[in-house]
Order: structure tokens, then sequence, then C-alpha cells
């Protein structure tokens, strides 16, 4: 989207420039390593001839709405700080889901080993908490709360994903919990800062809080919608690879309330491997006899509704409301 890429401009360049200021000494090369992951380097630690990995998309919400009320340099440590955070959550969740390739290229620990990415993902979460407290004392508070928040997300979706099915601690509550504190907390705080910095009300920063959470879960629910029912061709990535690893995401839940097969259901997603692509075939057979599709499309509509009616009532110019509900149409396809 050409407005959310214009408020970004600038922000590879400041990131660059903060890994240069943090790289010295004999620990130099950790930082080469995070400009890898970021996109600036290539898997020889050379300066990369693609563009930089990852849409950075958190700081240029952020920053969009900031250049609104006209504070984007006042934003720019804080959407700096939620864009390292946010890496420094997908470097750790490389490790944790023992992925191997991100943004079509070699993760982390991969590359470099579990190790390194480690200790490379904390010193990102170090800078970030840094940025962080080079903002206003109530800017700082949202961005560690958000930060707070996302790191329990992902506890919970580890928890989600081993607990047994009938075990009781597998819900539709305890998974909405989940994506908004994993997914939500952290874009509900890069349009909520945006209004802290410029020295908004406290209601106007309450309903950015609100747009950013209610397109977070938005966006997240998209995605367990394509994981289950969209195509390599359509999405370019995995086709039901949320079915394959047995995730417990929105479409499981009332498939699982409504089959007449729940006992052959909890069997499948019991299991500690990953599905065969008969037992996925079983399995999306099971979830399209429910009303799964339909009430997952439901959830996706209210929340992007809410999200609309969100940026309708903020005090930003008529421009960039248009962009900020522009911006739930790209991420939340109405077509799914």
């Amino acid at each position: 989207m050409q407005e959310l890429n214009a408020a970004g401009a600038g922000v590879d360049d400041a990131l660059k420039a903060i890994l240069a200021k943090h790289r010295s000494g004999s620990s130099a090369r950790m930082y080469d390593m995070l400009a890898y992951f970021l996109g600036f380097l290539d898997e020889d630690l050379k300066p990369s001839k693609d563009t930089p990995s990852g849409k950075r998309f958190r700081p240029a919400l952020c920053l969009l709405i900031a250049e609104g009320y006209g504070a984007r340099e006042k934003t720019m440590n804080a959407a700096l700080a939620i864009e390292l955070f946010h890496n420094f959550t997908l470097i750790h969740d490389d490790v944790e889901d023992h992925d191997e390739r991100r943004r079509g290229k070699p993760t982390l620990w991969k590359l470099f080993g579990v190790e390194h990415a480690i200790n490379a993902g904390d010193a990102l979460a170090f800078i970030a908490s840094e940025l962080c407290a080079n903002t206003k004392p109530n800017v700082a508070m949202v961005l560690f709360a958000a930060f707070q928040e996302t790191i329990q997300g992902q506890y919970m979706d580890f928890e989600l994903s081993s607990g047994k099915i009938d075990s009781g601690s597998v819900s539709v509550a305890r998974y909405m919990e989940s994506i908004e504190k994993k997914t939500a907390a952290l874009i509900g705080a890069s349009a909520e800062a945006a209004g802290r910095c410029a020295g908004q009300s406290e209601d106007e920063c309450t309903q950015l809080r609100t747009y950013g959470r209610a397109l977070g879960i938005a966006f997240q629910l998209a995605d367990d919608y394509a994981s289950v029912w969209s195509t390599y061709k359509e999405t370019g990535k995995d086709a039901q690879s949320d079915i394959r690893e047995r995730k417990r995401t929105l479409p499981f839940f009332p498939a699982y309330e409504e089959t007449s097969a729940k006992v052959r259901l909890i069997e499948l997603y019991n299991m500690n491997r990953q599905l065969s692509e008969a037992e996925m075939t079983e399995v999306r057979a099971i979830i399209d006899a429910t009303s799964a599709r339909a009430k997952v499309l439901g959830e996706i509509k209210r929340y992007a509704d809410e999200a609309r009616e969100a940026a309708k009532t903020l005090s930003l110019p008529p421009a960039t409301r248009t962009t900020l509900g522009d911006l739930i149409a790209a991420l939340v396809p109405q077509d799914l």
C-alpha cells in the first residue's frame, strides 16, 4: 500500500544506524547476524542486493498515524522499538518452532546455530528496551505492556499446541486471548504509541488502541482461515499448514463442537507428529461438514468492522482515516 510504504520511509536507514552504533569489538559479528535477519546483509554477511526482509508494517502504521498528528519525529523511537522487538520474537519463534526458513531465506538459527540466534534475539530485545527508555514515560509504559503481552501470548500458543484436546485446557476463549496477546497487542501499541507521542487525549488513544487490536485480531483470523481453506497459489504459503501441524486455531473449535466424529478428531489432533496427506484430507472433510467456515468468516468480519468503526472516530485528517480503512481491506480481504 503506497501510503503505508511512504510512511515507513527512513525506517530501514534508522535500523541500519542502530545496528552500526552497537556493532563493535568481539561481538560485532552478532550485529551482522541481525543485519542479515533484517535483510541488509546476505548469507555471507555481505551487503544484500535484495530488498530488505520484512514488511515493516508495525513501524509504518505507527508513523502513518503520527504524521497525521504532525508528530513523526517524536514517534520514531517508539516505531523502531516496536519493529526491533517484533523481530526479536520472530528470531526466537523460529528456534522454538524449529522453522528452517523465513522470508524465503534460512532462519538465523539454521544459518548460525541456536545459541547465536538466542543471543542475537536477546540483543534486539535489549535495544528495543533502550529505545523505549528514550520515549515519554506514558509511551514506554504502553510499549513495555505490549511487549509483556506478546511474550505471554507466545507462552499460551505453546500451551494450546501441546495440551490435550479433551483436557479442558484447550478452548476457543484461550485461543482468542492468545492471539490478542501474541499478535494484536503489538499492533495496538503501534497505533496507540503514535497518539501518546503526539500528546493526544486519553479517549483518542483508547480508540487508536481499539483500532490496532481489532485489526490485529482480524488479520490473525484471516491468516487462520487461509491456512485451512486457501491454496499455495493463492497465498504463497504451505497449503493447510495449520491442519498438518494440528494447530488449534479458530477453525478447529466450531468443528470440534459440532462434529459427530469428535473421537476421531481428538485422536488426530492429539498425535505428536505432523499429519499425513490422507489424515489432512480427513480433518478437512470433518471441518467442512460443519459451520466452521461460516463462523470464522463471521468473526473476521466482526473484528474488521470494529477496526473500521474505531478509525472513523479518530481526529486524524480524512485522508489518514481513509488510509486506515483501506489498510483493513488490504490485510483482511473481504472476498475470502
